[in-house]
This record gives C-alpha cells, structure tokens and sequence, in this order.
C-alpha cells in the first residue's frame, strides 16, 4: 500500500478533532499513514479499507490513519487515525486521470463514488451510484490538478 494516498483538503475549525488510537489485530494488513480504515460495526480492531470500500449499509470508515500500524504477525499493535466526518472535504487521485476541464469537473460535484486499492494505491472510482458513500465536491482543478476532492457520506461512519 502506499502511504498517503488521502489528504485532507479541508475540514470546519470548530471540529477541534485530534487523531484517536486504535487497536489493529496480529498479522493483519499494515495501515499506512494517510490511507482509510474501516472495521466491522462494533467490532474492536480496525483494518485498512478493502478494495471498492465505500458502500452504505456494507462499510463502515473509522477515518484516515495518521501514523503507521504498529502490529506485527505475532503481536497486535496500534494505530491513531483522524476520524472523518461529511463535514471534513479529503483529497485523492482517481483511479482513471482527469482530462477535465474546470467545468467538466462541476459536472461531477455532488456524485457518489467508492474507493478503489490497486497496487497497494487507494484512489477514486468514477461510477455514481446511490450506495456510494464518497460525494465529489467543489475542487479548483488549477490549484489540484488531477485530483478529486471527496466527502464521506454520514451513513458510513462507523460511529452510528
């Protein structure tokens, strides 16, 4: 996997939110810094999100790891992660390029999307559907070039 494959683009100042621990499981996947995470509803580890993660109802993100995970195969471990909100706007690549031009980028604002892990590289799936829990917002394809700016959907927090 590759280390920080999502940003934070932006997130509202009132937030004052730090990054909580977490536990991960011996011999599980490493979760890198910047990558999402995800655990089963009620569960008590956490694990780096799954490739097409992103469905409401089926996935439940944690946040974006801040650190890397400390388990080993033998030992269970730690990781701090920064829990996201649909207040929070993040920041990836798509799994496709963008040949977009500023408008053809407004075009897509407001579509559901999931993620996608190829090569240990998280990124952007363009393919709107109404499970989809990544919603494309406003981004200055000036200022980011080639990149989405995306908000996790409430129904996906894994704090329900």
């Amino acid at each position: 996997m590759a280390r920080g494959d999502i940003k934070v683009l932006e997130q509202p100042t009132e937030m004052g939110r730090g990054s909580r621990l977490y536990n991960v499981a011996a011999g599980d996947t490493a979760i890198l810094a910047g990558e999402p995470v995800a655990r089963a509803l009620g569960g008590i580890v956490v694990s780096a999100c799954s490739t097409n993660a992103g469905q409401v109802g089926t996935d439940y993100i944690v946040g974006i790891a801040q650190t890397d995970s400390t388990q080993t195969a033998s030992a269970a471990g730690s990781v701090n992660i920064l829990p996201v909100t649909n207040a929070m706007t993040l920041i990836i690549s798509p799994k496709v390029a963008l040949t977009a031009t500023q408008a053809t980028y407004d075009a897509i604002v407001g579509k559901r999307y999931r993620l996608d892990l190829t090569a240990g590289v998280y990124t952007i799936l363009a393919s709107d559907a109404a499970g989809n829990a990544c919603v494309v917002m406003p981004l200055d394809i000036a200022k980011y070039p080639g990149k989405v700016a995306f908000a996790f959907r409430s129904a996906i927090s894994d704090l329900v």
